[in-house]
């Protein structure tokens, strides 16, 4: 239940927990869960250095998901661009890059929603005057056919506009969009 806000489980391992060597060779088979999986992002860390490597790997169905939510954008324009192309589709903004590699993805993704109606807002976030709904890329997307691609839901009530991104912590804004949606 805690991992569902994140959209993903962790499973940290040591190597000597699932693997061992042989031959001049290193094996590790560290178990999946039951459930169906759309996609694996694995790799090593150092500790407090971040990520020695890692690689993502999307399972057929998170592929076909992601494919065909592409598919769907064909000969559509986008509602904007920046570092992403933006598109508003079935209660969702998707963000789009077609030529993607992993680093286009790290900084954290902003969401910021503005309602026609601040009343429609939760009463904590009626002050700011727009839903806050900041998320890690991998929530919501993956990586495919060297593109990445990622559909965040919308709320249902109506909105005047969004002002989406990324981020870094402590440093600011890596690029910014707004959209004017008036519905």
């Amino acid at each position: 239940v805690e991992r569902r806000a994140a959209g993903f489980a962790n499973l940290d391992f040591a190597f000597a927990r699932y693997g061992g060597h042989f031959d001049g060779k290193c094996l590790a088979t560290a178990p999946l869960p039951e459930y169906p999986i759309a996609a694996i992002r694995t790799g090593q860390r150092n500790s407090g250095q971040g990520d020695g490597w890692s690689v993502e790997l999307i399972a057929a169905p998170g592929r076909d998901r992601l494919r065909a939510a592409y598919a769907a954008l064909a000969d559509r324009q986008p509602d904007a661009i920046s570092d992403f192309a933006l598109y508003r589709r079935e209660g969702r903004l998707v963000y789009l890059r077609e030529s993607c590699v992993a680093g286009d993805t790290a900084a954290g993704f902003f969401l910021h929603i503005i309602p026609v109606n601040v009343a429609d807002l939760p009463a904590e976030r009626q002050a700011a005057g727009f839903a806050n709904r900041d998320f890690a890329f991998e929530r919501y997307g993956g990586f495919f056919d060297g593109k990445c691609l990622a559909t965040v839901p919308l709320p249902n009530y109506p909105i005047a506009a969004i002002r989406t991104g990324q981020y870094v912590a402590g440093q600011g804004e890596v690029w910014a969009a707004e959209l004017t949606v008036g519905r």
